[in-house]
């Protein structure tokens, strides 16, 4: 028997208007996101730079609100990947690694992903590499074990993504090669396409309860896990210091932007 979080306290209808006016935020942005982004790196050692991946039949525009809040806490360098998601995870990944050779020329990366896209940074760190490169990966409701959802799709997406397919099985066994990499699981408590939602866990996790699988892309409580965690602002930090919240985010951005002179989009 699967253990799930506990449904959230707040009505039904609350939570289906939440994520309905989410999903027209996203398809809203979609068209921003239809060109990938050319911009590079400087060639520098001493620098770190934020890739976002998109999830499913989605593209780089999806996380536009996520860069947006990076770039107002102080990570000014950060990159948009798009990809093809419907050809597979692992296609994806070797999109990712052609193009983390080509834009991120040095430096130490972190990659903030959405839903699918977690599998493809997984896939990436895990089985090609990657985590030679990597410090965070930090993971915005990815199915990490699959969703039973996952059955309704007559895919190879859908294969792979469900709890019981050769291709999880795969990427579970070989874990230990991204040991380095510290993970970040950010669970949507209401998510209504991982399920069960406790299948979006993944090493350490944090569960946000009221807010569905597209609205973690808008949820200010979400960035603020992402743009802390990637600070290396804690929320004991936040809450036992005598400084204000803004002097918290000034001061590890600042730190952050001696590695980081330039800006890019």
């Amino acid at each position: 028997m699967i253990q799930d979080y506990p449904a959230s306290e707040h009505p039904a209808w609350r939570l289906v208007a939440q994520e309905l006016l989410a999903v027209v935020a996203a398809g809203a942005l979609f068209p921003f996101g239809l060109r990938a982004s050319r911009r590079a790196t400087p060639r520098k050692s001493s620098q770190r730079t934020v890739v976002l991946v998109h999830g499913y039949l989605a593209n780089r525009s999806a996380l536009l609100p996520v860069a947006g809040y990076l770039r107002w806490r102080g990570l000014r360098q950060v990159l948009s990947f798009n990809y093809r998601s419907s050809e597979g995870v692992e296609r994806g990944a070797i999109a990712l690694r052609d193009y983390l050779r080509r834009h991120v020329r040095g430096g130490r990366i972190d990659l903030v992903c959405h839903s699918f896209g977690g599998l493809v940074a997984r896939a990436y760190l895990q089985e090609l590499g990657g985590a030679r490169r990597v410090d965070h990966c930090i993971t915005l409701g990815t199915p990490h074990h699959g969703t039973y959802n996952s059955y309704w799709v007559a895919s190879r997406v859908g294969r792979e993504l469900r709890p019981d397919s050769p291709f999880l099985a795969r990427l579970e066994a070989s874990r230990r090669k991204a040991q380095r990499v510290h993970f970040v699981s950010v669970v949507a408590g209401s998510d209504n396409l991982v399920v069960p939602r406790v299948f979006a866990a993944h090493e350490d996790e944090v569960r946000i309860p009221d807010v569905g699988h597209v609205g973690l892309l808008f949820s200010p409580r979400a960035l603020r896990i992402v743009a802390d965690r990637l600070l290396g602002v804690s929320a004991e930090s936040r809450r036992d210091s005598g400084q204000p919240r803004w002097a918290l985010n000034h001061s590890a951005a600042a730190s952050e932007a001696r590695l980081n002179q330039g800006s890019v989009a």
